[in-house]
């Protein structure tokens, strides 16, 4: 059985470990904690500040095709765990990065985290995904367009939540 290691990055509450839990076929292994007064860049970005932040990194699992074992890592998207998002990119066969459009901070964000990983943009599988999608959000997709003309980067809307939208995401790294 081949085995394939996939790494969501992402702001804080851009959905990595909903997603993660929403395909992983054993338990999820989540390092998710009460956010602590400490933490405001949950708190300044969501409209609705999580109550949980991912301090470690989650991992959950599926096959693929009976023949694939995917593995999944999610990081933290705090700044002060950086050092993860490296480390844990080494060895795997694409990366998602995942932003909430609802995001208060949104235009910062894409900013940082489209620059951050450019090199994983231009020479790597990489999909950017989209939570919380609704056409009134539709210039803030332009601004990730446009922060990545350069790259042939798919940008995808994808309920976390679904089983289905989350599986039609990956299919694009594995395939």
């Amino acid at each position: 059985m081949n085995e394939l290691k996939i790494v969501f990055v992402g702001p804080t509450g851009a959905g990595k470990t909903t997603a993660i839990n929403a395909v992983s076929e054993i338990s999820v292994v989540s390092t998710e904690v009460m956010r602590s007064s400490l933490d405001t860049e949950s708190l300044n970005s969501q409209l609705v500040p999580k109550k949980t932040v991912t301090v470690g990194i989650d991992y959950g699992e599926f096959s693929f095709n009976n023949d694939t074992r995917v593995r999944l890592y999610g990081v933290p998207g705090q700044m002060r765990f950086e050092f993860l998002w490296e480390f844990m990119s080494k060895g795997s066969r694409g990366t998602v990065i995942l932003f909430d459009i609802t995001s208060k901070t949104f235009t910062n964000e894409i900013n940082f985290f489209i620059n951050r990983f450019r090199d994983v943009l231009l020479t790597s599988k990489c999909i950017v995904g989209i939570s919380k999608y609704s056409e009134s959000y539709s210039d803030r997709v332009i601004e990730i367009l446009d922060l990545i003309n350069d790259s042939n980067v798919p940008v995808i809307a994808v309920d976390i939540r679904n089983k289905e939208d989350v599986l039609k995401l990956l299919a694009l790294l594995i395939e």
